[in-house]
């Protein structure tokens, strides 16, 4: 029987699995090349349980997200094998894996690429597969839970209340999901990788694009599970293109893997400020970007002041506004880092400021 359940709401406060519906494609906006397509009986419909982040230190990663983002600690793990942290926050959790070992796969992954995603885990109402290679060295391990149930996996056990907190207080809490995951691909994997979601998972490419920053390019494709609660944005070098910033991830990661987490706030400008108070370092803006925003934007949530203030950028869609920025790459290889985004209506990714946070991305490089 196919496997058939969808996440009621994609920014609602939950995590788990209610009878299906079908999910409302709609055009999302001038950029997007999307038709919808007769839904895949066998589409495995899914949400994201948990990411895994292949660490060198579990524990000390786990307090800067307490610490700095405002997660709280859900379980913890301590074998011969690995020392695992689980942590929480709203409809995200993360999970920090240190091997022991030499050959435990969480040591393996970050001789190669330092710390890093090693896994986008899928919550599913049934599985029809344990765990599939995705792209790089990244895999999908695929998860059901009964409701209610406290959040644990094999060797990963659930913390009493007391234990969550420790000796850390943890930051403001802000984020409410997972918006998207964006993975960087070497040339050539991007059709390869689409067709692996689309033949054995069943997702559809919703929003397509080609973005040039001066003489660089690079081909971009979001794939997208039915209900919309996992979604992948792959990007790839354009070929004939001059190196940039998506030739440097894969130059010093060591291949195709997970560039940024973007995790969805509902308001930007308190989001930033008090993250930023709490530690989190944040890329600039060039003060140029704000000149004439507010005729490019129109009417806003969000005072042009304060936007340029927190360095945000915005853009608008058919379908409302986009607010987004990223943090600072705090990675001994500045690979990997996060953005947090805030939706007002908006269904793309905003092509503009896309061009402009790659821009900060290779301004930091630089510095």
């Amino acid at each position: 029987m196919p496997v058939r359940s969808v996440f009621s709401s994609r920014y609602r406060d939950l995590a788990i699995l209610v009878p299906a519906v079908e999910t409302d494609y709609r055009a999302l906006g001038e950029f997007v090349s999307f038709a919808p397509q007769t839904r895949n009986q066998h589409a495995v419909d899914a949400g994201i349980d948990h990411i895994t982040l292949s660490v060198g230190d579990a524990r000390a990663r786990a307090a800067e997200f307490v610490d700095r983002y405002g997660f709280e600690v859900i379980a913890t793990g301590d074998t011969p094998e690995f020392t695992a942290v689980a942590v929480r926050q709203r409809d995200i959790v993360l999970v920090l894996l240190e091997g022991r070992t030499d050959d435990h796969p969480a040591t393996r992954f970050i001789a190669r690429h330092g710390d890093g995603v090693s896994d986008i885990a899928l919550g599913v109402a049934a599985p029809d597969h344990t765990v599939l290679d995705a792209f790089g060295d990244v895999t999908h391990t695929f998860v059901s839970r009964t409701a209610g149930e406290p959040w644990s996996l094999p060797g990963i056990a659930p913390v009493r209340t007391e234990e969550t907190t420790g000796t850390t207080t943890p930051a403001k809490r802000h984020l409410l999901c997972v918006d998207h995951i964006a993975v960087c691909l070497e040339n050539g994997e991007l059709d390869r990788t689409i067709e692996f979601y689309q033949r054995t998972l069943g997702w559809q490419v919703v929003f397509e694009e080609d973005i040039h920053v001066g003489t660089q390019a690079m081909e971009s494709k979001v794939v997208q599970s039915p209900c919309g609660r996992v979604t992948l944005t792959l990007l790839q070098p354009m070929s004939g293109a001059a190196p940039g910033q998506i030739d440097d991830f894969l130059r010093k990661h060591g291949g195709s893997g997970v560039q940024h987490l973007a995790f969805a706030v509902p308001d930007i400008v308190d989001a930033v400020a008090d993250l930023g108070t709490a530690g989190v370092r944040f890329l600039s803006t060039p003060e140029s970007y704000y000149e004439d925003l507010e005729e490019r934007l129109g009417s806003s949530a969000h005072p042009v002041a304060e936007l340029r203030k927190y360095s945000v950028l915005a853009d608008r869609d058919h379908d409302g506004e986009l607010f987004q920025i990223f943090t600072r790459s705090e990675h001994p290889r500045r690979t990997h880092f996060m953005e947090i985004i805030e939706r007002r209506g908006a269904t793309t990714f905003g092509s503009n400021n896309i061009r402009k946070l790659y821009e900060a991305v290779e301004r930091q490089d630089l510095a």
